[in-house]
């Protein structure tokens, strides 16, 4: 690079007697061998892919991708953190999940996930106003979680609000048309919020 530079400068630079540069041909396209390789698809663009997936198994798959992008940025101490934590809710022992995921949120409490994986910590324990402020921290982080949507829905529920429920389930329908059991638990809670149409 630091010759081609030179070069160039000697190009522009040298004396103006000079015998004249050679033409240059055109730059002809680049083949496809020679373009450069496309960077990974982001959260953004998955999520947008997410939205109009055409069947559960191609949604179940974008939901996997945009799971792993999204715990990325964890630092091996937080991500290791993180899987005590799924793996105390997996034993039935959620304050101790709280605790693990007190401690990863020390670390890096800027990481959305984080705070959406406490409130569901938080409400396995039955702290339904805890859950709430952490889903309030993760969404503003990230309003595309789908999965921080479906907890809030979940949270809301619990808390007998009906019409928040349904309005956090249909975020999620946004984010997510073919959730597992989507359109069935967005009925239920739709007549659970407003009662049968008249």
């Amino acid at each position: 690079m630091r010759a081609l530079a030179t070069a160039l400068s000697l190009g522009v630079c040298g004396p103006a007697l000079s015998a004249p540069a050679p033409a240059v041909p055109p730059p002809r396209p680049s083949t496809p061998a020679q373009s450069a390789p496309t960077a990974a698809p982001d959260i953004a663009t998955l999520t947008a892919q997410l939205a109009h997936a055409s069947s559960r198994a191609a949604a179940a798959d974008l939901e996997a991708r945009i799971e792993q992008l999204r715990q990325h940025p964890l630092s091996p101490t937080a991500r290791l953190l993180l899987r005590r934590a799924q793996a105390d809710l997996a034993d039935r022992k959620p304050l101790d999940a709280v605790a693990d995921l007190d401690d990863a949120l020390v670390l890096q409490p800027e990481v959305g996930i984080l705070w959406r994986d406490r409130a569901q910590a938080r409400l396995a324990a039955r702290d339904l106003d805890g859950a709430v402020a952490d889903l309030g921290v993760a969404l503003h982080h990230d309003g595309t979680d789908a999965v921080a949507w479906q907890i809030l829905s979940n949270v809301e529920e619990q808390r007998g609000d009906w019409k928040a429920a349904y309005q956090a389930w249909q975020q999620l329908l946004t984010l997510d048309p073919m959730a597992a059991d989507g359109q069935r638990q967005g009925e239920r809670l739709r007549l659970k919020a407003f009662g049968q149409p008249t």
